[in-house]
């Protein structure tokens, strides 16, 4: 299986657009928000491939060494394949020398995404009460650089992973 990892274009909008509604049913981002994250200086803009189609996205805005991992999703039928954990990992290593800390909130009930981030080193720092729109709780998790688990020991056997990335936003 080829996996490949790289900066999102506007080409992939309806794709994003649709792994997001499938994944956020209550929470969705429009159509135009998502297209709106190309016009943010501060928005870095990541998809996931797997044999040539996106199964995946991240968006994750960099503010004064911090940066903000705004959304993440992984379609549905690929969950549960790795796929998450590598992509976050490889997000995590390539902009770890542009932040001093990642920070998310995961609803408190999502419960494989909690799991998830923790394996990759997050820690729950607080609780932000009835913050999605059906009144449920997040948890703000965060990561500190120093903290990231290094890529180098992940198995990487079973795919062939490639991370692409303009030159622009180093």
């Amino acid at each position: 299986m080829t996996v490949r990892i790289r900066e999102m274009t506007e080409r992939d909008v309806d794709e994003v657009y649709e792994i997001n509604i499938r994944s956020f049913k209550k929470d969705a981002w429009s159509k135009e928000a998502i297209e709106r994250e190309f016009k943010l200086p501060y928005s870095f803009r990541y998809v996931i491939e797997v044999e040539g189609k996106v199964v995946g996205y991240s968006f994750i805005w960099i503010l004064r060494k911090e940066a903000l991992i705004m959304t993440f999703a992984i379609d549905p039928p690929f969950r549960n394949k790795g796929l998450g954990k590598r992509f976050l990992l490889e997000i995590l290593e390539n902009l770890k020398n542009k932040a001093d800390i990642f920070t998310l909130d995961v609803r408190k009930s999502n419960l494989p995404a909690i799991k998830l981030y923790r394996s990759l080193g997050f820690s729950v720092v607080k609780e932000r009460p009835r913050f999605y729109s059906d009144g449920e709780n997040a948890l703000v998790m965060e990561l500190k650089v120093d903290k990231i688990k290094s890529r180098e020991g992940y198995k990487r056997e079973k795919i062939n992973l490639t991370f692409e990335e303009r030159g622009d936003k180093s």
